[in-house]
């Protein structure tokens, strides 16, 4: 019977092993996710803003035809360039650094196992 429990002991303390390191993967894998869901929700945050903020600088094509009419001005037109390329520019980065990210957490899960 000693035996036999000893084995029962020595199995229920590897259980014990197994359960801690599970649980530490595991809340790892959390907060990898938790960070990638982050930058991806800044990542389209700035896209969605780099969109409205051109749909809202170039407008319909009715008021187009109305302020060439009038006489756009030239600086208004500058004006929107620069701030929807400042917007792309801003995600274009964004873009890169969690790509750079994903791909520092691949290699350092390829070189864990």
């Amino acid at each position: 019977m000693s035996r036999a429990k000893s084995k029962k002991e020595d199995l229920i303390a590897q259980a014990e092993i197994y359960e801690k390191e599970l649980s530490e993967e595991v809340g790892e894998i959390k907060q990898q996710i938790k960070e990638k869901g982050s930058q991806a929700l800044l990542i389209g945050g700035v896209l969605l803003g780099s969109y409205l903020l051109y749909s809202l600088l170039s407008g319909s094509e009715k008021k187009s035809k109305l302020d060439t009419k009038e006489g756009s001005s030239f600086l208004g037109g500058a004006i929107k360039s620069y701030a929807i390329a400042l917007a792309l520019s801003l995600a274009k980065d964004k873009l890169v650094e969690f790509l750079q990210q994903l791909e520092e957490n691949n290699q350092e899960v390829t070189t864990k196992k």
